[in-house]
């Protein structure tokens, strides 16, 4: 019986967790990005292989920071764009967003940001954050 109630209450947990694209879809993260291709702001693909790239065990961190605060400046094809704040996400959503963010780099239908709105000048690594 114990057994039961406690695998009803781990299932109640995840049945209950939003999934990223449900995050992504209520707060309008698909009108400026998509996932492997440019739109109004970097691909998630691209934003993930960057991050990985320049920031390594603190990719995670950066991206939800990004998304909590904003950003403004660090894709040169974007400097002209901001991403408002989205300081109304939980921690546990922005970690959500995050993973799934970080995951799409590895997809075999990304290129590695050329043609994905990630430009082509030093980004981050010229202090750009």
């Amino acid at each position: 019986m114990k057994k039961m109630i406690f695998t009803a209450i781990l299932l109640s947990g995840v049945l209950f967790a939003q999934s990223a694209d449900e995050i992504m879809k209520a707060n309008g993260c698909f009108a400026c990005h998509a996932i492997a291709s440019k739109k109004a702001a970097p691909a998630f693909a691209g934003i993930g292989k960057r991050n990985k790239r320049f920031e390594g065990a603190n990719a995670k961190a950066t991206i939800m920071n990004s998304i909590k605060n904003g950003s403004k400046g660090k894709y040169p094809m974007f400097a002209d764009s901001a991403m408002p704040a989205f300081a109304n996400l939980s921690q546990e959503e922005l970690s959500t967003l995050a993973d799934y963010i970080l995951a799409q780099s590895s997809k075999a239908n990304y290129n590695g940001g050329r043609g994905h709105g990630m430009g082509q000048g030093m980004g981050m690594k010229r202090g750009m954050r």
